[in-house]
């Protein structure tokens, strides 16, 4: 109702005022229906809860992990550790968001997108199944795989079908966050997807502030601390880089370099052709290309390339004797190999903090900003505006050596005791005290 008043009403606004109006109409409109879907999980987990509680102690409660974009897997570490408990069996569903199956979106392969998802899993002994299928075109119903847990990768593009008020008639719903909460963004506040959820397990006592201002229980939204983070304890498996003895840089940008972006952190539309420039002309270095999933899609709908441009642009990055393109999730191995990291995409100024290596932050001037926590993070960075200062200060970092902003990084990490602890341990033993009872 309020979404539609909102797009009769938002043109009697000026025009840099419309797109606000709205947005604001759309808040209301989705938090009443968030509220509705709400009661309605919540309810049927206080009637599943018990039953659980009596199943666990007599056989493994299965968990089944929602991925539908690998590229954002983060629950690796949560996976190994249900795998090997006494208590629980896991099972990764695959599947993809609903925004594939749209016109816009009609130049990707979703078909192809599914199977890279499932080869993913499969390809590392993993237990993995289909939860949509391409032949039918058709979401299947996760209830078919019998689970009593469910954690969703993400929250976007679910299809109503796998969404927590229809799962939460048969299983308890969680999330991690895929990336690092320190965006300064109230969409999570007002998606329905996190009230609707049983347990939200967050990375600080600072996003859980937040959350408890924002009316949200304080039992549902545990604090765990940050699930990628469990990568930096385990060894490096394997080298991704082609060469040995060169400096190694990634290069990781943002999707939401346009002006209807929600984040605006990306800087893409200002740096990509000065990227690739440099990394020709710098046969010394080796450069590693690793482009947020989405970025394909918002550089076409922003009309910054053609698809004919996208494929010359990415191709000619795979054509240099000392540059790749990496896709995909498992990229920790990629990050603690690396000498220095380029980007504006706000989950990896985290999750490259562990490494303890410099990383040149591209600002965008009209980005929302950080929380606290992200402040804290990115006062260890090197901020850069433009390629003038892009260039300067990843010459001064990689020729010159100079690091001096290594200790406010190192400082972060000890204050907020970062990877000491496992966070999928952490997780886990939450779970088992609601289950035998001990909480709320």
């Amino acid at each position: 109702m309020y979404r539609s008043l909102g797009k009769m009403l938002a043109w009697i606004f000026p025009q840099e005022d419309r797109q606000q109006f709205y947005a604001f109409c759309k808040s209301i409109d989705t938090r009443r229906k968030g509220n509705k879907a709400k009661t309605i999980a919540y309810k049927n987990y206080l009637k599943l809860l018990p039953i659980l509680q009596k199943e666990y102690k007599n056989r493994k409660l299965k968990v089944c992990f929602l991925c539908q974009d690998n590229a954002k897997w983060s629950y690796q570490s949560l996976y190994e550790a249900f795998d090997k408990s006494e208590h629980f069996t896991p099972l990764v569903l695959v599947s993809i968001t609903t925004d594939l199956l749209e016109q816009k979106h009609i130049f990707l392969d979703y078909e192809k997108k599914l199977a890279e998802n499932y080869n993913f899993f499969a390809s590392r002994g993993m237990k993995v199944s289909y939860a949509f299928d391409a032949q039918k075109n058709k979401f299947i119903d996760l209830k078919t795989f019998q689970p009593d847990i469910i954690f969703y990768e993400e929250p976007w593009g679910l299809k109503s079908l796998h969404a927590p008020y229809k799962t939460s008639e048969y299983a308890l719903s969680c999330h991690c966050s895929y990336g690092a909460s320190i965006v300064k963004a109230t969409y999570e506040f007002t998606e329905p997807f996190y009230r609707q959820l049983w347990r939200y397990f967050l990375d600080n006592g600072i996003e859980k502030h937040l959350y408890l201002s924002q009316g949200f229980e304080d039992e549902n939204i545990p604090v765990c601390g940050s699930l990628k983070l469990d990568a930096y304890a385990q060894p490096i498996k394997h080298n991704p880089w082609k060469t040995e003895g060169k400096k190694r840089i990634i290069w990781a940008p943002h999707h939401s370099f346009a002006d209807d972006s929600i984040l605006k952190y990306g800087t893409f539309d200002w740096n990509y052709q000065f990227m690739y420039d440099y990394a020709k002309n710098h046969s010394e270095y080796e450069f590693i290309l690793k482009p947020h999933p989405v970025l394909f899609q918002a550089i076409v709908n922003s009309g910054l390339m053609t698809l004919e441009e996208i494929d010359e642009y990415f191709d000619a990055w795979r054509a240099l004797p000392n540059t790749q393109v990496v896709e995909g999730g498992d990229y920790f191995d990629l990050f603690k190999t690396s000498d220095l990291m380029i980007t504006d995409c706000c989950s990896f100024l985290c999750e490259y903090l562990l490494t303890e290596k410099p990383l040149v932050h591209l600002i965008n001037p009209k980005s929302v900003g950080y929380n606290e926590f992200g402040q804290r993070i990115i006062a260890g960075y090197y901020p850069v505006y433009d390629v003038q200062e892009l260039e300067e200060k990843t010459e001064e970092i990689l020729i010159k050596g100079k690091d001096e902003l290594k200790a406010k990084r190192q400082k972060v990490i000890k204050e907020f005791g970062l990877g000491t602890k496992s966070v999928a341990q952490n997780i886990i033993e939450h779970l088992e005290k609601c289950l035998k009872g001990e909480t709320k």
